[in-house]
């Protein structure tokens, strides 16, 4: 629904204002996911997290019948409530359940199924709204679609394997438990948070979704419905190729960790730089031409809009594995890991939070766009401090695997099994 722009709404100022105070009550969710999971489960949490999103579709779908927004906002807080969990245990679990050795490769097979929702939605889009050739809101018949298919999260969710259950090719365990009180997991969590290297990537895990309300709301501003449909299956499709190559990438054994988080870095950076300089002009260009341009595939001009709506959505994939990729790499800790994941998606919310509000108004996206590209220069040197220590121990060894974590009596249990790289206490090691 994102990827229509205002959720496939006519205007966007009412749906960027709701995914406003979504992303704001989930900031708040978010940093409190460790202590749920300490209280109940990783289970309960994912099924916790699915439960506000069919209100919000309804609400979309309400509005665009008879124009009440009642429901929308609604929606949009019960969705923030839970959206936040959902987001924090659905990062934790991608960081913790894969082999370690595997990680990048398993964030990437994470976002394409991310996206694969994004496809399924675009393709429902297109079917449904490939004669609408002018500016407006999509088929409401869209939203039912999209309500019967959210409606079904808490029970897939119910599907999750806990982490003791959890079967590994290297047949190492999965270690996903916190064993504090809520008071301590809060104090921890403060901690983590003032921890250098969190800090240092706290611009980079800002800016890192900045760029989705922008997106969103130029494909409103400037397609009609039908070209805004095709746009959210063809940007899913690529995503999704762009997302298999840089994980890959990232797990490819050959060159050094370290060398690996660098290349990807510099190349994922270079692209976002050239692409931020090519949406401020064109959209400086929109914004000045004397008619308001609204394109459709038939129209003069569509290739080079388009082609930059896809570009924007591609690079927002790639930042995406990106991040995580290097948030994974810098601790092995389990109850780290989930507390990272909280931090990290409450850091997302509340920079998307920002961001919608920004785009709620009449902001020019232009000057938008100037803002995301000032934030990618911001964040540069910060993240480039973290990642150019990525897989480098503390002896000054340039190792080619993530190190296994296991307790120290576990890990002596693995390494009589034949699974080497363990380290006891979180400690960095590996091949």
């Amino acid at each position: 629904m994102a990827a229509l722009g205002a959720g496939g709404a006519q205007s966007p100022h009412v749906v960027n204002a709701a995914n406003s105070l979504t992303f704001g009550l989930m900031v708040v969710t978010s940093f409190f996911n460790s202590a749920l999971v300490n209280l109940t489960s990783i289970k309960f949490a994912l099924i916790f997290g699915t439960i506000g999103y069919a209100p919000y579709a309804a609400g979309l779908y309400l509005n665009s019948k008879n124009g009440a927004s009642w429901l929308i906002i609604l929606g949009a807080g019960l969705c923030g409530i839970s959206a936040g969990v959902f987001w924090s245990a659905e990062g934790s679990i991608i960081l913790a359940y894969p082999e370690r050795n595997k990680q990048a490769r398993y964030i990437s097979y994470w976002l394409m199924f991310r996206v694969l929702g994004q496809i399924l939605g675009g393709a429902v889009n297109l079917a449904l709204n490939v004669d609408r050739d002018e500016q407006g809101s999509i088929s409401t018949n869209t939203y039912l679609v999209f309500v019967a298919l959210q409606a079904c999260g808490p029970f897939v969710a119910m599907l999750l394997s806990p982490p003791h259950k959890v079967q590994r090719k290297d047949r190492s365990p999965v270690y996903l438990n916190i064993e504090s009180s809520t008071k301590k997991e809060i104090k921890s969590m403060l901690k983590l948070l003032a921890s250098p290297n969190v800090l240092l990537l706290l611009p980079m895990i800002w800016q890192t979704t900045w760029s989705e309300a922008l997106i969103g709301t130029y494909a409103t501003n400037y397609f009609t419905v039908r070209s805004r449909a095709l746009g959210s299956l063809l940007s899913a499709i690529c995503a999704s190729i762009a997302n298999y190559l840089i994980g890959f990438f990232l797990d490819w054994k050959k060159p050094s960790m370290n060398l690996r988080g660098k290349w990807a870095f510099i190349v994922v950076y270079a692209l976002q730089g050239g692409y931020w300089i090519w949406a401020i002009y064109i959209m400086n260009e929109f914004h000045n031409a004397a008619t308001k341009p609204v394109l459709d595939w038939t129209s003069d001009g569509y290739g080079r809009a388009f082609a930059l709506y896809i570009m924007l959505q591609v690079g927002f994939n790639m930042m995406y594995n990106l991040t995580y990729w290097i948030v994974g790499s810098i601790n092995d800790d389990p109850a780290e890991i989930v507390r990272l994941a909280s931090i990290v998606r409450g850091i997302e919310s509340a920079g998307q939070c920002v961001s919608y509000g920004v785009n709620s108004t009449r902001f020019r996206l232009d000057a938008v766009a100037g803002i995301n590209m000032a934030q990618w220069a911001i964040c540069l040197l910060p993240a480039w401090i973290v990642v150019r220590k990525i897989g480098i121990t503390k002896d000054g060894v340039y190792i080619h695997e993530p190190a296994i974590y296991a307790p120290e009596e576990e890990r002596k249990k693995l390494e009589e099994q034949g699974v080497h790289g363990a380290v006891a206490d979180g400690g960095r090691g590996g091949h």
